[in-house]
């Protein structure tokens, strides 16, 4: 069984103004992806911030502002969508999710294509791109198969990469999870089945039993 999906996001070039930024991207079983901005400004640009934010990917997406110390604040910003087939929340970023489903295995597959020429288009927001890294975690919903994905850094089900915005990335990543509600139906099985021989074992003990030769002495 395969399932493929459409884009999602994986930049955002307002939040290149701050010197910290940190993108997350929580990738579901069945497509669903929980995304997650974080960015390390002052006091004066996070309000600027948040309303750009929702200016430039719209107003569904949820912001915070907190306060971190005297003079810097964090700005989050946050949304859940499921993933479909020719969607295009922002242009720059192609990335493909495939389901691939054994008996109680799953392998899911995600790739992503990063191009800035197609999202930074002014000289202006290449201004605010040059220099600057991004740290980018994409959590899968199963163990990660480092010697299948291109992603250097990977603990568990989480790969971690540092993005340059002015440069083409690829990123390929691949992983297994098991199919619990599966394994669940096989064990309940199993256990009925179980349950329905039980008063038949004594005899079926007795049947395989081999007969016991006693050896009289006169």
């Amino acid at each position: 069984m395969v399932r493929m999906t459409g884009l999602i996001v994986f930049c955002l070039p307002l939040l290149l103004l701050s010197g910290c930024v940190e993108v997350e991207i929580q990738v579901g079983s069945r497509g669903k992806i929980t995304q997650t901005f974080t960015a390390t400004v002052s006091q004066r640009a996070a309000d600027v911030l948040k309303a750009a934010v929702q200016n430039y990917l719209g107003r569904d997406w949820r912001v915070t502002v907190e306060r971190k110390s005297e003079k810097m604040n964090i700005v989050r910003a946050w949304k859940s969508y499921k993933l479909s087939p020719g969607a295009k929340p922002m242009p720059g970023v192609v990335a493909e999710f495939r389901r691939r489903n054994g008996w109680f295995r799953a392998t899911y597959e995600l790739r992503v294509r990063y191009e800035p020429s197609e999202l930074l288009l002014t000289k202006e927001e290449q201004g605010i791109a040059f220099n600057r890294k991004v740290t980018v975690r994409i959590f899968m919903p199963g163990r990660i198969l480092p010697e299948q994905s291109t992603v250097a850094s990977v603990d568990g089900n989480r790969a971690e990469l540092t993005l340059d915005p002015l440069s083409r990335t690829e990123v390929h990543i691949v992983a297994v999870g098991v199919i619990w509600w599966r394994v669940g139906i096989l064990l309940l099985v199993a256990a009925f089945l179980i349950w329905l021989i039980a008063p038949y074992l004594p005899r079926i003990v007795e049947r395989f039993r081999k007969p016991t030769v006693k050896v009289v002495q006169r």
